[in-house]
């Protein structure tokens, strides 16, 4: 099982739903945050730069969409605290539960980037 955390406003490079981190950085930049918020967003972000290993500098991810593996239980708990301070701040997440994805492009111990695909199993939005 894969998890997607997206805000309802459309990516500009996938054409798809923003990503959560995407949406906190937007959110960090926007400089609506008070000081206690922009500190546990800070650490929020931190905590994954050094937990959520990149991909691979020749990954191109263009187009791919970053999926939780179902697996990933601190990280998911910890992006439920950025879901929060998202909507705190009027932004829609929502969550998407799939079972298997076709065109896993990249894959490490928590996620994987997959293109989009007709033979993805049924995505549900929660």
């Amino acid at each position: 099982m894969y998890l997607r955390f997206a805000c309802t406003r459309t990516d500009e490079d996938s054409h798809r739903p923003q990503g959560i981190f995407a949406a906190s950085y937007a959110l960090l930049d926007a400089g609506t945050l008070n000081a206690d918020e922009r500190q546990r967003l800070r650490e929020i972000q931190i905590w994954f730069n050094k937990h959520l290993p990149p991909p691979p500098d020749s990954f191109v991810a263009s187009r791919a969409i970053f999926w939780f593996k179902a697996s990933a239980t601190e990280s998911i708990s910890r992006v439920w605290e950025l879901v929060h301070l998202l909507r705190f701040h009027s932004h829609v997440v929502e969550v998407y539960k799939c079972r298997r994805l076709a065109n896993i492009l990249y894959e490490d111990e928590f996620q994987v980037a997959a293109y989009p695909s007709k033979r993805d199993s049924e995505i549900k939005v929660r």
